[in-house]
């Protein structure tokens, strides 16, 4: 045994180091390799999710959004005399009985008294004309003056619609004075103004306007005058309320209800509303009735074959119960028949042919022999 030791640990001790490195460094190896294999195959222990605690959001208060809406623009002058007013039924108007208040009464022969009687609202070619243009008729747009722009509905009085229209007779016939009042988008083509003694509602019926109310309303006719041979001719007219007729942005007629009595104490309210601008120079003014009232006679006018001029007309109704606007010709040289009041018996002004159903209104308003032709005289076109 003791011989067998000694024989072992010279073994050992004669080993060069470097194999009892590699020996040392392989068990190593071998120990490291085994502890990841246990940390591996063995299962770590679960992982446990707790969810953090539920936060609170406390609730607020949601408020409506408040658009801020632009205002329409409401005339200055308008402020005092204006108020909202609550809806109103056409058909709850009390009108007064126009045979005895004398409004839109007229005159004929033995004095016999004309109302209102029925009118037939025409639609295809009514007073204010038809809806379609046949190019030789006047453009008519209606103004509103008792509702704004937006057409809210005002009350606006007699005085606020005639101030306006005095503005619009001193600006020019500037139509930015109106630019605060309603105006409808609906335009009628009239080739005549023959509309005798009837109700201040047809105005707004005609353009569409259901809910405007008679009265306070403007109608601006625009056009041109024109003839295929050379004419000299002036108008006759009456209006009520008030009409004014310009040529080339002249003046050649301005009217406005007085009333057919000689001693009525009542205003010229075509004075009132376009001032001095102009004033008839004939004779035979404010001396024969047709329809309603005494007629204005215009200045004369000369046309050259073929040469248009510019035509422009203002027909407005104030106090919304009757009105009438009837545009007569005269030509210079022609002799006309007489009516029992002695004036000649005038041709309508007109641009084309009357229809036959507008003729058959006319005549249903109009007294026996008035001074008034449907069918003869010029027709004011190129052609």
């Amino acid at each position: 045994m003791k011989r067998l030791f000694k024989k072992t640990q010279k073994l050992v001790k004669g080993m060069p180091s470097a194999v009892v490195l590699s020996i040392l460094f392989h068990i190593g190896l071998f120990l490291l390799a085994g502890v990841l294999v246990i940390f591996t195959i063995l299962p770590s222990p679960p992982v446990v999710f707790e969810p953090p605690p539920q936060v609170k959001v406390p609730k607020m208060p949601l408020k409506k959004l408040q658009m801020k809406m632009k205002k329409p623009a409401k005339p200055k002058s308008t402020a005092k005399i204006t108020a909202v007013v609550p809806k109103l039924d056409l058909h709850d108007i009390q009108f007064p009985d126009l045979a005895s208040s004398g409004i839109g009464a007229g005159l004929s022969d033995g004095g016999e008294v004309v109302g209102f009687g029925d009118m037939p609202l025409l639609d295809d070619d009514g007073f204010f004309g038809r809806e379609e243009s046949i190019g030789n008729d006047l453009e008519v747009t209606f103004y509103d003056s008792k509702r704004s722009r937006s057409g809210r509905l005002l009350v606006s009085n007699n005085l606020f619609c005639q101030d306006l229209v005095a503005k619009f007779i001193r600006n020019g016939w500037d139509r930015t004075v109106f630019k605060n009042i309603y105006r409808s988008p609906k335009k009628r083509y009239a080739t005549c103004m023959v509309m005798p003694a009837t109700m201040s509602y047809m105005a707004p019926s005609a353009f569409g306007e259901k809910d405007a109310y008679p009265g306070c309303w403007v109608a601006l006719y625009k056009g041109q005058l024109v003839h295929p041979e050379d004419i000299t001719f002036r108008f006759w007219a009456v209006a009520e309320d008030t009409l004014a007729i310009r040529v080339d942005e002249e003046y050649v007629l301005t009217t406005g209800f007085i009333g057919t009595d000689p001693g009525s104490s009542e205003s010229d309210r075509a004075t009132i509303v376009f001032g001095s601008v102009w004033s008839p120079s004939s004779l035979d003014s404010r001396k024969y009735i047709i329809s309603n009232d005494r007629a204005t006679v215009g200045d004369w006018i000369e046309l050259k074959a073929g040469e248009p001029r510019d035509l422009d007309i203002l027909l407005r109704d104030n106090h919304g119960f009757g009105f009438t606007a009837i545009m007569a010709v005269e030509v210079k040289g022609v002799e006309y028949e007489r009516s029992s009041q002695g004036g000649p018996i005038l041709p309508v002004f007109k641009t084309s042919e009357i229809s036959r159903d507008l003729m058959d209104a006319i005549y249903a308003e109009l007294a026996e022999k008035e001074m008034l032709s449907l069918t003869n005289g010029p027709v004011f076109r190129d052609f």
